[in-house]
């Protein structure tokens, strides 16, 4: 088996003096040996500081030593100091707080770049909160483009379909320029009549696969498009707007490593041209962040073709992780596959695949030895993809996969119970109770809230769980919005669904580091600041493990550091 087993990852994940494993005792063994055999200057040291390390006993130290991008030795301020020569880079912390670099687990870096490109006007939050506010947007950008020319947004508005502009009212602020917008979630868009001519949508267009388009009473296109195929067949009639590149990347990691990501898992890579485009600055050295790919597969064509190209390959900046299915959609776009679907956030809902198909690509992906991870919000869709993987291992039994649920936002507790059966690992965005928690409240019922991202439940089960921010399918990114939605669990209306299920920051840190290691396989090598591991580290504004809640609004990454080495902002 890769890394830890499931007692060691419950020890790890709860902190404290658990009881460590042999193996977890002889790697700490190991570490103290390291320390004390460390020779040579190291290249940087940081000195006077609180150091955070999230190791299995959650120790405190006030320095750490880096040799060769790897952290030598972590202890007092005097001991690291004697490791110190004369070309060594010295940051005295002055007090401040440490902790390993953040790991996030649901991070598109070359989509987030994509979002600030100029040929793309800004939808973002907060500028387009309600309908008056995203046509006033559009017509803005229309009075400035010239007539016949694009109009188009970027990932983008936050509002449900209900609240979205009719058809009508989109064609009378742009009469004479095709538009395409994108709700941030990436579940939905609209485009305005011009823009569906150009792409040919018309009455008697056929939904693509898995994806559907907005129609009136009649049948007519109304604009709305729901999911990538239908989304994508407009955007390729946008010049240049699919075509994506390395400035993109380079755009998404300056502004995410500025937030304290150091690695970053993108689970949704859509096409083998953009993994080639992540390797190409890989071999060039500008990876600045650790990044771990999930291809994005829409069809079982498509799946097949995959995997006849493919290529298995890991470094310490760029590893290719496996497969991503989406089994459903989202809740602002009413297609989060839940069993009762009268309700307003699955009213548009439809199964992706049917079960005998899901279960045919699951068992391919399966014996490719790699990862699968499951876009599945509602319980409806995480209990297909349940299905799928238990169809799988009883065909193709296998130890240590580590398949996944991304967001997992209405799990049922028998769910529950059959994820920490299986091994499975649970990918969450816990800045949503802030920002979406009482939108969805609207949406759905008090009594389905109660079952809304139950992340303290899903802890004390053992169940592995990862945090990453979905960016730029979230409307801000800053790690504060995650540590507010798993500690508060408040947003808007100081509405607070399951306040049980708060967590203390020691479990949030934890899950945002060695928790998102271990959904990559990679808690051996980051995640928690010991020897031996990778020397990537956040420097902090406040004191995390004395941070008042009134204070995390402000909590921001001062110094991000990876491989050693400062980013420079």
């Amino acid at each position: 088996m890769v890394g830890m087993n499931r007692r060691s990852f419950t020890a790890a994940l709860a902190g404290g003096a658990a009881v460590l494993s042999p193996r977890w005792a002889q790697a700490r063994t190991a570490c103290s040996a390291l320390n004390s055999q460390a020779a040579g200057d190291a290249d940087l040291v940081l000195l006077n500081g609180k150091i955070i390390t999230v190791d299995a006993r959650d120790s405190l130290a006030e320095a750490v030593a880096v040799r060769d991008g790897k952290i030598a030795f972590v202890g007092t301020t005097n001991a690291v100091r004697a490791q110190a020569g004369p070309n060594t880079k010295v940051i005295d912390l002055g007090g401040k707080c440490v902790t390993p670099g953040l790991v996030d687990s649901h991070l598109h870096v070359l989509y987030y770049g994509q979002q600030f490109r100029a040929s793309l006007f800004d939808l973002r939050f907060p500028k387009a909160r309600t309908k008056d506010d995203l046509l006033g947007l559009v017509a803005a950008r229309a009075k400035v483009t010239p007539k016949g020319e694009w109009v188009v947004g970027n990932q983008g508005f936050s509002l449900s379909v209900p609240m979205m502009p009719t058809l009508a009212e989109l064609d009378a602020v742009s009469p004479d320029h095709p538009v395409y917008v994108k709700d941030r979630s990436g579940q939905f868009g609209m485009a305005n009549s011009r823009a569906l001519r150009l792409a040919g949508v018309t009455s008697t267009s056929r939904d693509p696969l898995n994806a559907k388009f907005g129609r009136d009473a009649n049948g007519e296109p109304n604009g709305l498009l729901f999911h990538y195929p239908a989304e994508q067949l407009i955007a390729r009639s946008i010049p240049g707007y699919g075509t994506l590149n390395e400035q993109d990347v380079l755009e998404g990691q300056r502004r995410t490593l500025a937030f304290g990501y150091t690695s970053a898992q993108d689970v949704i890579v859509m096409q083998q041209a953009h993994v080639d485009l992540y390797r190409a600055l890989a071999r060039r050295g500008e990876l600045r962040t650790r990044l771990y790919l999930l291809r994005y597969l829409n069809s079982e064509q498509q799946l097949d073709a995959a995997l006849q190209a493919f290529e298995r390959f890991t470094d310490p900046w760029l590893t290719f992780g496996g497969w991503k299915l989406a089994i459903d959609g989202g809740f602002s776009a009413g297609t989060g596959l839940m069993y009762d679907n009268s309700l307003a956030l699955s009213n548009r809902a439809y199964p992706f695949f049917e079960q005998d198909v899901l279960n045919r690509m699951v068992l391919k992906l399966h014996k490719t030895g790699l990862q699968i991870a499951f876009h599945a919000c509602g319980d409806r869709a995480i209990d297909m993809s349940l299905n799928a993987v238990e169809s799988a291992l009883n065909a193709s039994p296998r130890d240590n996969h580590r398949h996944r649920i991304e967001h997992a936002i209405f799990p049922t507790p028998a769910a529950l119970e059959r994820i920490r059966k299986l091994g499975m690992v649970i990918s969450v965005q816990p800045q949503w109770i802030a920002f979406f928690g009482a939108a969805t409240r609207q949406l759905c019922s008090d009594a389905l809230m109660r079952r809304y991202l139950p992340l303290r439940t899903m802890m004390n089960m053992g169940i592995p769980l990862a945090f990453g921010c979905d960016l730029p399918a979230t409307i801000l990114g800053e790690p504060r919005y995650a540590f507010q939605g798993a500690m508060l669990r408040r947003g808007r209306e100081d509405y607070v669904p399951g306040p049980e299920q708060r967590l203390s920051m020691r479990d949030a840190l934890r899950i945002h580091t060695m928790g998102s290691a271990y959904a990559a396989f990679e808690e051996t090598t980051k995640g928690s600041i010991e020897p031996g591991k990778l020397a990537d580290f956040v420097v902090w504004s406040h004191d995390l493990y004395g941070i008042a809640p009134r204070e995390l609004p402000q909590l921001e990454a001062s110094t991000t550091i990876v491989n050693g080495r400062v980013i420079e902002r």
